[in-house]
């Protein structure tokens, strides 16, 4: 009875924290208009289930400019479109939210991802098996909820965080053997293709290598199943979403983070990004194929190595998915914490308020209006990028040679 009394008391408290996250959340959607990102989906899910009209259908994103501009986009004065553009299959997650008015479902979205930034935060640490005391723990949770990349996530309403989320997610499962799950959670990414578009066809090959074949098919049968329906109830959709993504050079200069390097130097801009986009994407595919047939260990580092080229390479990327770098960030700092003791634990904290506080200091410095500038897109996927390099002989081996190794260095 009093077990039962303690759960129906910490629902409660759950159940009353969430309403008032909710409606703190409500005021602030009421004080502030805007999450036009979140606008654009909505606005899509709105049309198609109230008014039967498709989602990519330019009406659509008509309604959309006139409710941020008051008036049609003007690419010339670098107004986005704010086409809909996203599969289909994201109605899975937009869906609910079309059939509410607009405030109160951008209100309950920012709960949501308020919500999948704490999650992926805790299963990030567990990812990595980073031991923390409950203090430290409150602190990194604190950050993984209000640092530059996961605020803007939330103001604009961003989907970047559930699907980082469900990433995470899926390679803790993954880790825990766990493998249809894990594979069904992932054909979930596919929502956002421009995250997954790469982490899924490097798992689906580590899970054939390695014999894991409950893996490989929980993606591909979560990913039939979503095709499955959706093109029965749109059978053409992903040729409407292929015109809207080929309109995105049209009202859209922002490239892929290595695009914006090559960019500093206009006259050689064309063959410099060719050539680094080449470098990154060969390098990847070796460390691929070094992983195959390897232990989960290796296979987790080379997969967090391909979320940080995914967001250096990928045509079009936004600041707001570099949220799924989150489990990196945190894989870094354990073994920062584990190999160099007191050194490795400053050096997170350096990390963590360089990350916290440099982040938004050089936005708020180069911010022009309310727009990013390109800076914005280098610092965080170059750091990550540095750290897996620093940490790979640490996160690939297994514990027990690791130890071996240490020791012969302290006897030496």
């Amino acid at each position: 009875m009093k077990h039962t009394l303690t759960i129906i008391l910490i629902i409660v408290v759950i159940g009353l924290a969430l309403a008032g996250l909710t409606y703190a959340n409500y005021r602030f959607t009421i004080e502030n208009p805007g999450g036009n990102d979140f606008l654009a989906r909505w606005m899509g899910a709105r049309f198609w289930l109230v008014q039967g009209i498709s989602p990519y259908d330019e009406r659509v994103s008509l309604a959309t400019q006139q409710i941020i501009y008051g008036h049609p986009a003007n690419p010339a004065r670098g107004e986005d479109k704010n086409h809909f553009v996203y599969p289909l299959t994201s109605m899975i997650f937009f869906g609910p939210f079309g059939l509410l008015e607009y405030p109160l479902a951008r209100a309950l979205w920012m709960t949501v991802l308020e919500l999948s930034l704490f999650g992926l935060a805790v299963v990030s640490i567990r990812l990595a098996g980073w031991k923390l005391p409950l203090w430290k723990t409150a602190i990194i949770l604190l950050f993984s909820t209000v640092w530059y990349h996961a605020a803007r996530t939330v103001i604009i309403g961003q989907f970047a965080a559930v699907n980082a989320f469900l990433i995470a997610l899926g390679l803790l499962l993954i880790q825990k053997k766990q493998d249809f799950v894990a594979g069904l959670l992932l054909s979930l990414t596919i929502a956002k293709p421009q995250m997954s578009f790469m982490i899924l066809p490097y798992i689906v090959l580590w899970g054939i290598s390695v014999r894991r074949w409950e893996l490989w098919w929980g993606v591909f049968s979560g990913l039939l199943i979503q095709f499955g329906i959706f093109l029965a109830l749109m059978p053409d959709w992903p040729v409407q979403m292929l015109r809207q993504v080929l309109d995105y050079p049209n009202y859209t200069n922002i490239g892929s983070p290595l695009s914006i390097i090559a960019n500093t130097m206009p006259g050689l801009s064309k063959p410099v990004s060719f050539f680094l986009h080449t470098l990154f994407l060969g390098y990847l595919v070796v460390e691929w194929l070094i992983s195959l047939r390897k232990d989960a260990r290796h296979f987790m580092w080379t997969a967090l190595l391909t979320l940080v080229i995914t967001n250096l390479v990928v045509t079009r990327t936004a600041t707001t998915n570099y949220v799924m770098l989150t489990p990196v960030l945190y894989l870094v700092f354990s073994i920062w914490e584990r190999r160099w003791g007191a050194s490795g634990k400053a050096l997170v904290w350096f990390s963590l308020l360089a990350l916290g506080v440099g982040l938004w200091a050089l936005f708020l410095a180069t911010v022009k209006g309310n727009v990013e500038q390109p800076i914005m897109y280098l610092p965080l996927p170059f750091f990550c990028l540095i750290g897996l390099w620093w940490v790979r002989w640490w996160a690939i081996r297994p514990p027990r040679l690791m130890l071996e190794e240490l020791g012969k260095e302290i006897l030496e």
